[in-house]
């Protein structure tokens, strides 16, 4: 059986904004942004089919959620029972949904300028905080681990993670 617990979401935006960042890992402010920038996109159109999607808004949360999960939490059949929807549409939702953000590529990824403050401040983080080979780097990361097979050779000690696994976090180098 399935029964959506989308609806506490509207709840949790207005009286319990920590539980709305633990379903969906933005706050609803970010949410509504997103939501706004991506409304518009023709995936969200059923082009004259019978088939209607559901609201934008409800794909979005659908795919926020897989997105800020991982583990068993992000299995297509777990997010269909959050949602109360099939499975079939937690894939098709978060399909749409990146495809709409990805076409806004330029207007929801920027970089600062390489003489910002923000930029000499992340050099001075990464400097303090990372291999010296990354010491003119910007290193940014989005906290998702990525498995490794074994210690690395260089530096592998930073590589072993909270959850004692070697992984690498999503990371990009701006020099």
């Amino acid at each position: 059986m399935k029964s959506s617990q989308l609806h506490l979401l509207e709840n949790f935006a207005d009286h319990r904004p920590h539980l709305f960042r633990q379903q969906l890992r933005v706050n609803s402010e970010i949410f509504d942004d997103i939501l706004d920038q991506i409304s518009d996109h023709p995936i969200f159109s059923s082009g004259g089919s019978q088939n209607h999607q559901l609201p934008i808004a409800i794909q979005l949360a659908i795919f926020l959620n897989c997105a800020g999960h991982y583990g068993n939490a992000i299995s297509p059949e777990y997010v269909a029972q959050w949602a109360g929807v099939s499975t079939g549409s937690v894939y098709n939702c978060t399909n749409r949904v990146m495809v709409a953000i990805l076409d806004q590529h330029n207007t929801f990824i920027q970089f600062p300028g390489l003489d910002s403050e923000d930029v000499a401040r992340a050099r001075v983080y990464t400097q303090n905080r990372s291999c010296p080979e990354w010491r003119n780097g910007i290193l940014t990361a989005d906290r998702s681990a990525f498995p490794i097979f074994a210690k690395p050779t260089m530096h592998g000690e930073t590589f072993f993670d909270r959850k004692s696994n070697y992984s690498l976090n999503c990371q990009a180098s701006i020099y």
